[in-house]
Order: structure tokens, then sequence, then C-alpha cells
């Protein structure tokens, strides 16, 4: 038959492992108080107490951070931070400041105090603390091995502090017998104790202060332990790192506009028909490994579990061994290759992801990789203009987490509702496991060796897929992993097929509407910890929308969550990432019906993208 050509680039659902909900945000709700104590060579107070675009901060340290004030340095960091769009802003830095001191002006514990007595609770903190808490170079108070003295008292003052303020935290730098001739035990165990409680915290984050001092370009000079700039001139250079780190990581992603244009859809919506998961196409079996940016046709008209009337296809994509750090990306031959990626990698990793794409009416697929990779591409179904089941969008539920049931190899994940032949899911490994993968499919079928998702050890990491469902309602889970003791899996549902009813799905162009790397979709600054921010992503009449959403970079394990704005955060999450890393993963989520508006939710700090490739419609 002929093929006729629609649908686009696209992928299903979030859920997730471990969701954290996010407090309300403070408020300033009075100007920092009065100075405690007379400015002077020991100890500096600046005030500054007009409402500023990037609201309010308060910074407290001891005497590394002294010499950032005003009155020590021309200009000082809260000159720096107001002028960035901070305010009101308070800091307090004396000589010889701890945690806690019987002396309430060498106490941070007693000046948060103050500030929370006198009405201000300022959004961030920043905190230049441990200098004096390291212990003499050779009798440190802690070690790298044993930081547990150093913890407690980061606890302390983080307990005070409390989970709603926002908190930058400088590490410390000590080379008692100067550069290049090696850091302190008593550095190294302050250090390690703060990585510690930044694992533990998400509103916690840290400034490599060592790195920084390091690689600074101009050099910063430093005094003979190597603990303090040495002069005004050299505080002016790291009080301008520490403010542009301070406005890049902790100031609120803002939206100035405007939003991005979307796509035009083509206007026609097809319906889904689930398979048995089967590998269509695979290197180096039907195919060369890909070379570095090779753009490659794949011709799958010959191929008998591709439909002959489909006009698109759901895939489980996979890279195999790449050489490199990439992506791969897919997409209708004949068309514009898109500004997008599908499945991202790490070198020498396996890892998978689900792709929805057009093909072209003689059934052929391009795929690029950008690193020298094996490819593998297997089929969850295909899209057809008539005869095929409608999506069902539900309130994302979790029917299995061994984290409460209890881990294991073989799996049995119970889809609510009755008469679904498939269901849009979203499984996540994660724990401290040795790495594996995991392949779902319909309990009365046969087991796949098709897997859905990879991991590496101690990741958690998410991927979507259309699953069929067996006719007692249930899909299975076979775990493939070196140790399943250590690996637990969590299945979110997001919907589900059924014949002769839910929506249909209509493409467009891929089309990226929202980075807050460079402003598109008008949200400027990284996402911050806990916060949500907004995209219009699909047309009027739209009532649910598909793409793919990416976590960039995140300053710790983290996670993003998109659902629809007006609707309480979900108990999921739509891709995770460890620290450092680039991952996406394919949503088909709900938006809010009026503005149309996707809301995406951030437990870390990270950049964040949303590539739209269609929407779901009512059928008429």
């Amino acid at each position: 038959m002929r093929r006729m050509a629609l649908l686009l680039a696209t992928a299903l659902l979030a859920g997730l492992a471990v969701v954290a909900v996010p407090t309300p945000e403070p408020v300033s709700a009075a100007p920092p108080p009065a100075c405690p104590f007379a400015n002077s060579s020991q100890r500096y107070c600046n005030r500054y107490t007009g409402d500023n675009t990037l609201r309010s901060i308060g910074l407290i340290g001891d005497s590394v951070l002294l010499g950032s004030a005003d009155g020590f340095s021309n200009p000082g960091l809260p000159k720096m931070l107001s002028d960035q769009g901070w305010g009101p802003i308070n800091l307090i830095a004396t000589l010889g400041m701890r945690v806690s001191s019987s002396d309430p002006n060498l106490s941070a514990n007693y000046q948060v105090d103050r500030w929370q007595s006198s009405g201000f609770n300022p959004e961030v903190i920043v905190v230049n603390l441990g200098a004096n808490l390291m212990g003499a170079w050779n009798a440190p108070y802690c070690t790298p091995t044993n930081p547990a003295n150093c913890k407690a008292q980061i606890d302390s003052l983080l307990n005070n502090i409390g989970p709603n303020t926002l908190v930058w935290w400088a590490k410390v730098n000590h080379e008692p017998f100067g550069q290049g001739n090696g850091y302190s035990l008593g550095m190294l165990g302050w250090n390690a104790a703060l990585d510690q409680a930044a694992l533990q915290r998400s509103n916690l984050m840290l400034w490599d202060w060592p790195t920084a001092l390091a690689t600074a370009n101009p050099a910063i000079l430093m005094d003979a332990a190597r603990i303090h700039p040495n002069s005004g001139v050299q505080y002016v250079k790291r009080s301008t790192l520490m403010a542009a780190h301070i406005t890049a990581h902790m100031a609120p992603a803002r939206y100035l506009g405007p939003r991005a244009t979307l796509p035009a859809g083509d206007g026609v919506g097809s319906t889904f028909s689930p398979v048995a998961p089967v590998t269509i196409y695979a290197t180096p079996t039907d195919g060369p490994r890909f070379a570095a940016s090779e753009v490659r046709t794949i011709d799958l008209s010959g191929v008998a579990a591709v439909d002959d009337a489909a006009t698109a296809l759901a895939l489980t994509v996979s890279s195999s061994n790449p050489a490199a750090d990439g992506w791969l990306t897919l997409w209708r031959c004949g068309d514009p290759m898109p500004p997008t990626s599908n499945v991202n990698f790490t070198a020498g990793a396996f890892r998978t992801a689900q792709v929805v794409t057009r093909i072209t009416a003689a059934g052929e697929l391009c795929v690029q990789s950008s690193a020298a990779s094996d490819v593998v591409i297997s089929l969850q179904g295909n899209f057809l203009p008539v005869g095929g089941t409608g999506l069902n969008p539900i309130t994302p539920v979790r029917p299995l987490d061994t984290r409460i049931t209890g881990r294991g190899q073989n799996l049995v994940i119970a889809v609510p509702g009755t008469g679904v032949l498939a269901a849009a899911v979203t499984v996540t490994a994660t724990g401290n496991s040795p790495g594996g993968t995991i392949a779902l499919y319909a309990c009365d079928a046969p087991m796949s060796t098709v897997a859905n998702v990879s991991f590496q050890a101690n990741e958690t990491v998410a991927s979507a897929a259309y699953v069929p469902v067996a006719a007692n309602g249930t899909i299975c889970a076979r775990v493939e992993t070196g140790n399943t003791q250590y690996t637990d899996v969590i299945v979110d549902v997001t919907g589900v097929f059924r014949t002769g009813s839910g929506l249909l799905f209509v493409p467009a162009p891929g089309a990226r509407i929202l980075d807050t790397r460079n402003a598109i979709g008008g949200w400027v600054y990284r996402q911050r910890f806990l916060q949500t921010i907004d995209t219009v992503a699909a047309p009027a009449g739209a009532k649910a929308v598909t793409g793919t959403i990416t976590i960039v970079r995140p300053q710790f394990r983290g996670f993003l969550t998109a659902h629809a704005c007006g609707q309480a955060l979900p108990p999921t999450s739509s891709v995770n990432a460890n620290a450092g890393l680039v991952m996406a993963n394919s949503i088909t989520v709900g938006v809010e019906p009026t503005q149309r508006t996707l809301c995406i939710y951030s437990s870390r700090n990270t950049n964040t993208l949303f590539d739209v490739v269609g929407w779901w419609v009512e059928a008429t």
C-alpha cells in the first residue's frame, strides 16, 4: 500500500524515583536590621535596604569574606551584587567567625537568628566559613576520611537557616607550604563534609573556590598559606568570580519574554497500533558501525513488523559503545534534520531512549550519530491513519516501586483500567546497582530481549515506552543486572491506549521552545533548586503535548518533572541525570487548557530544554 507521510519525532512521558515536593519560597518581609557593630579592621557590615529585581540576599563569613566587604575592597561584593540586581542585601563578616561562638559577633548562628527575629528572611544566604574550623594543618579538626566533626558544624548552621532558604557556600582553600605543594588535610576534610551536606540538601549550592583559584585568569595573588587574597585588588578579582557564580546559579530563572513561536502542525491525527518489541535494525548486522557525524538512510519497507500503512513509528533506539560523548537524532528522510537530539550518551556506555518519528512513504528513516557508535533500533508500534488506538491520558500512577514492594529480576505491573491494549509508561532504575538493563513486555507474550532502559552503576535514569498490555491487564519487567538486590525499579503509568476512544496525535516539525541557556522561550538564568518555570507548549484545542525534555549538567544528581500548569506537582519525574551529565527523555503530558502551558519543576540547579514535536487532540 502507498505510505502516507505524517507525524514526527517524539516520545512518552515521565515519572520517577525520588521526588521532593517544593517548599514555599521565603519572602523578605522586612529590610535587614541595623548593623550590629561599628565597622573596623576586624569586622564589617554592609546594608542595602532597597528591593531589587533578584530579591534579597544575606552574606555571612569570616576573614576570607571580610576582604570582600565594600569597605575593604572597591568595589566590594555587596556593591557588585547590588549592581547585578540583588536587594535588599546584608553582609556580616568578622575576623574569626565560626558557626557558633560565645561571642555573638563571631557566631554565624547568632547572626542568622538576628536576621530571622527582625523579619529579614533573605531568599539566598551566602556563607563563607571554614577557615577557622579546619584546625592546624598538621592536627586537623577533620580529614577526608573522617569529616564527621566538620559535617556536624555545617549541619548546625544549615538546620538553623532551614530548608526554605537557598544557601550558597564557598569551599575553603589552604596550601600551608605554598602554591603547588599540596592542600592541607583540614581543608580537604572540611570540603568533603560540604560535599556530603550538598548531596543531602537540595537547597545547598557549593562554590569550588580551590578550582576557581587554580584556574583564575587573571591569576589571584594570595597570602603565604593561600587562604586569603593578599590585597584589596586581589579581593576584587575573587569577588568578581563570586558575584558571577552567585547570580548565575542562585538567581531564579526569570521570564523576560518573548515566548517561542510554535511550529505548524500537520493537521491530521493518527492512532497507535502496538506490537511485541522486536529489533528492526542493528549494526553491525544490518550495516557497519556509524562514523562520527554520519547521516544514514535506513530502508524499513521490507520489515514485516512495520505496517505498510504506517506514517510514523514508535521506537526504542540505543547507542552502544560510542567513541565519545554525543547524541543520536532521528527524522523522516527528506525533511531538514531537526536541531534536537533523541538519545544522549557518554563514551563507552550503552544508552537507550524512546523515539516517535515520521517515516517516508517509501518507509525510509534517517539517523545521525554525532560520534562513532553502534546503533540498535527496535519497534514498539505503528502509527496509522485509521484502525489503531487512541491515547487516554491519566493522572500519573505508580503501580510498581521495588523500594516498597521488594526487588527482583522478574516483576509484574498492574495497569489501571479495563480494555487496555497498551500503556504509556516511564521505567526508572535507581539504587546502588552494578548497572544493567530493563525490558518491558506484555505478561502473556514471550519475554522481550529489547532493553527499554539501560543504566550505569549507581545511576538513576528513566526512559519512556509504549508497552503492550496482557489480557489480564499486566505488563512484565525483566531486570538484567549483576545483582538485583541492589537495583530498584519504578514504573509510572501516564496514559493508556484503548480502541475506539482517546486522543489523536498531531505532529509538527521539531522545534526548541525552551532553552534557559540562551533565553529561547523567554527564560534567562539557570533554573534553580525547587523552581518551576513554564512554556506555552501547544496551540488552542490541544489537551496534551509530546516532546523531548533535557536536563543539562545539574549541580548534583537531580531530575525535572513536567506537568500541566495549574495542577499539583505529581510524585514522578520526567528526566534524571547524575551531576554534570546531559540527559534527555521523551514525555507526553497534559497542558493547562486555557493558556496551553506546560510547567517544569527542577530538583537541582540546571539548564532546561524542551523540544516540542506535536500535540494530542480529540478526534473530530
